[in-house]
């Protein structure tokens, strides 16, 4: 009999939001979610050796603390799927402005939902279930906080969303998540992703007037790198980690590099590094309409960015074109800018078809 290996064309991978505080609990999964590999998922303990005297050779070990995993989940960025729910597990306040219906359907419309992600100070009691479907098995995270998201374009103008995780422990034994499961949860379209080309970033100084379209700026690539620092403790008890918790501060980080030197992107950027200046910007993805009046969108505001001591680099290359690169973090500011009712350091507005808010319940 021929046999028949696995690939990644038949897998699925979905989660769930789990209870409130029920860290070591797996959920049973419901939202399907596209990425494009495990992250290198593995299970991994740790092998107690016992190098003691009068042994000859080393002796048989055990089994001991299992190593937390920490991976990398990437994939297209999109619309209107269940990404959201991860961005707000990630920055941790989704209900701040709350979760509205702008636009009430008509007929042969669809509605529209605003829904307002804003940084919370810790992400404690939150998190969810991972199962993939790997066909011979179901690897089931049970319990996992997202510490870390990165958003950026690709070389083909597709934008990318890459999530960092830390998880208690794999196990494909579960009895909660088996294949059925996986299989009956709601995967969305593949369609419907952010593009480059939808995008555009404005910045001024954070004491000007509210942004505006002369405010915008050319990039050739722009990365957001948001990060939450948790530990990860191991107690007695169990062979996994506790609940992961804060352990430091919170980063917003942005890299824009720009298309070629020109004086705004160079001796401003020198002079802004000098004096400690602090900008304003907004970066917004409108897509396409859900509606006759409401577009699907993306809304990233900064209201506090400076140059970090290293935020202006343009290296030279023979005949090349000098291309400045910026590198700016997100800062808390002391009130809101004008034009943007916000002081943390970083806040997500999406619109999209989807009612629930990001921590309600999922499909």
């Amino acid at each position: 009999m021929a046999q028949i290996g696995q690939t990644g064309r038949t897998m699925k991978m979905a989660f769930a939001k789990f209870g409130a505080n029920s860290w070591g609990v797996a959920a049973s999964v419901t939202a399907g979610i596209y990425f494009d590999s495990d992250g290198g998922l593995q299970y991994q303990p740790e092998m107690i050796d016992d190098p003691a005297f009068n042994q000859t050779f080393l002796g048989q070990s055990q089994p001991g603390l299992v190593t937390a995993p920490e991976i990398s989940l990437s994939g297209r960025a999109r619309y209107n799927d269940w990404q959201y729910a991860l961005e707000a597990m990630a920055l941790g306040s989704p209900t701040a402005g709350g979760n509205a219906n702008i636009s009430t359907s008509t007929s042969g419309q669809s509605t529209s939902w605003s829904h307002a992600i804003d940084l919370a100070p810790n992400t404690d009691g939150v998190g969810l279930t991972f199962a993939i479907d790997k066909n011979q098995y179901v690897e089931e995270i049970m319990s996992a906080k997202v510490v870390g998201w990165t958003f950026s374009n690709e070389s083909n103008g597709a934008m990318q969303s890459t999530f960092q995780v830390l998880a208690s422990k794999p196990t494909n034994i579960s009895s909660v998540n088996i294949n059925s499961t996986v299989g009956g949860a709601n995967f969305p379209s593949l369609g419907n992703r952010v593009v480059m080309q939808q995008g555009t970033f404005r910045m001024n100084l954070n004491a000007a007037g509210a942004l505006a379209a002369g405010d915008a700026i050319q990039a050739e690539s722009i990365t957001l790198e948001f990060t939450r620092p948790q530990d990860s403790p191991h107690i007695f008890g169990q062979d996994y980690i506790a609940e992961p918790a804060d352990q430091g501060y919170p980063q917003v980080m942005l890299t824009i590099r720009r298309p070629r030197m020109n004086t705004l992107s160079a001796n401003s950027a020198y002079a802004a590094i000098r004096s400690g200046q602090a900008f304003k910007a907004d970066w917004t993805f409108n897509g396409a309409y859900i509606n006759s009046t409401d577009q699907y969108q993306m809304l990233f505001q900064f209201p506090y960015l400076q140059f970090t001591s290293d935020g202006f680099s343009a290296s030279v290359e023979a005949a090349n074109q000098v291309k400045p690169e910026w590198k700016m973090v997100g800062k808390l500011a002391s009130t809101s800018p004008t034009g943007m009712a916000v002081v943390n350091p970083m806040k997500l507005t999406r619109i999209n078809a989807n009612s629930p808010g990001a921590f309600d319940a999922l499909p």
